[in-house]
């Protein structure tokens, strides 16, 4: 890890030119790797790296709702087998009931209300499959969400005391973490019933004879609204790339008529919005039901200041709480701490920090750039800054002249630029090399200067 980076950034070559770890920092491209994700959480969990590499640690309350989750799901597996098929016996003794008796208009239509058990049957296995299906998709993804949740609370993403609304508040009820096992298990019962009473319902109203017939009448205007949809669509395809650009008509008059006629033909097939929304809020409504680590509604959706979700806060308010324990930070900063305890003076000395930034400057100048120096004012209109220094990242500016630089076998050498806003140029900046700054930057070199090339 530490060395290999230290090894590419010391002794590697910038096509075909030798170039210091400074230069080759400013060179490099921050180089990233794929973090999270379903696969990539679960394999670092199996291969043991997502607590002794990423310093991730999961709460045990989220590994007793898994557990938890993992045992309703085997229940409601064997509930729905011997639901469906205790029901289907008591629907095929009722039928045989009803053929004993004699034969009359009444017994007909006590034949169609009553469903044969394979109708039963079919309903309780086609609702079962999706309702399995959905809890074991919603127990797979809380690792990967936990874990997403976690590095963006690590990484800045996610606000912390920046945030003056929702940070503060989980502060406030660090004690609600207790309500997430049990909300996470019936939160998963929930959404799986529904997908269940969803998917099986349909089905049972399209096999059952009573319903069928209007079912089918509904499926057969679904599916000409959705033809009639498609062929809009393309229609708009081809008469958007015909008279627009942009948001720019080219052809006026060709337009306003394609307009009008869109807006008519819109009046007769607007019901297959309706019918799209309809279905995709009511599915992903019953999806996010069984999720608590994730908010559904979004921060604008409130009547009168209440927001209808809060559920998903005392499970941040989880991770927080964790983080403050086992952050990997805290852990070391804990470590420091009783060392200083136990060894005192000895430890944490002033040598011993500038053996530190030794370490950093030479084995992970990456670092170097979070750095900030003590007298650094952001906010000055006036100030020096070295053109390679630790406290400003790389611009495309100065990369570009170190490439120009490196290219011509130039370097940087022990020239120093300094960089100065030029107030009677506008507020813009030039370089300014001279013979002053070259004593100067000889005068400062140190050994940390020499180390680093």
């Amino acid at each position: 890890g530490i060395l290999t980076n230290a090894i590419s950034m010391h002794f590697s070559d910038w096509n075909g030119v030798r170039v210091s770890a400074a230069e080759r920092f400013v060179l490099e491209p921050e180089r990233t790797v794929r973090a999270g994700g379903l696969i990539w959480s679960w394999r670092q969990l199996l291969t043991r790296k997502l607590s002794s590499q990423h310093g991730i640690w999961l709460q045990s309350r989220l590994c007793i709702a898994q557990e938890c989750q993992v045992i309703v799901l085997l229940f409601g597996l064997v509930l729905c087998i011997w639901g469906g098929t205790s029901l289907g016996e008591q629907a095929e003794r009722k039928r045989a009931e009803i053929q004993a008796e004699p034969e009359s208009a009444l017994k007909d239509e006590a034949l169609r209300f009553v469903p044969e058990r394979w109708v039963v049957e079919a309903t309780f296995a086609f609702g079962g499959v999706f309702a399995i299906g959905v809890a074991v998709v919603i127990i797979l993804v809380y690792l990967p969400s936990t874990v997403a949740t976690i590095l963006a609370l690590r990484s800045g993403k996610i606000a912390t005391y920046r945030d003056q609304q929702h940070f503060f508040l989980n502060r406030k009820a660090g004690d609600k973490v207790f309500y997430n096992v049990a909300n996470a298990v019936y939160a998963l019962i929930g959404s799986a019933s529904l997908f269940f009473v969803l998917f099986g319902g349909i089905l049972f109203l399209f096999l059952w004879p009573v319903t069928s017939q209007t079912m089918f009448l509904i499926l057969s205007w679904c599916l000409g609204l959705s033809i009639t949809i498609g062929i809009k669509t393309i229609v708009m395809m081809l008469s958007r790339k015909e008279f627009h650009q942009a948001l720019v008509r080219t052809r006026v008059k060709a337009s306003n008529y394609n307009a009008l006629a869109m807006e008519c033909w819109q009046l007769g097939v607007g019901g297959g919005a309706l019918l799209s929304r309809l279905c995709q809020f009511l599915f992903a409504a019953a999806f996010w039901i069984g999720r608590i680590d994730v908010v559904f509604l979004d921060e604008d959706v409130s009547l009168f200041g209440y927001s209808f979700d809060y559920t998903p806060i005392n499970y941040r308010t989880e991770l927080l709480v964790h983080e403050v324990h086992k952050h990997p930070w805290i852990n070391r900063f804990g470590g420091m701490c009783l060392m200083r305890i136990k060894h005192g003076r000895d430890f944490g000395t002033a040598a011993g920090a500038k053996w530190r930034l030794l370490f950093v400057l030479s084995l992970a100048p990456w670092l170097a750039r979070y750095r900030k120096k003590r007298d650094d004012d952001d906010d000055s209109d006036d100030e020096d800054l070295m053109m390679l220094s630790s406290v400003m990242s790389p611009s495309e500016g100065r990369i570009e002249r170190l490439k120009r630089r490196i290219a011509t076998r130039e370097g940087l050498g022990g020239r120093i630029g300094i960089l100065k806003k030029n107030k009677a140029n506008g507020g813009g900046t030039c370089i300014e090399e001279s013979k002053e700054a070259d004593e100067m930057a000889k005068h400062n070199r140190t050994g940390i200067d020499v180390l680093m090339g």
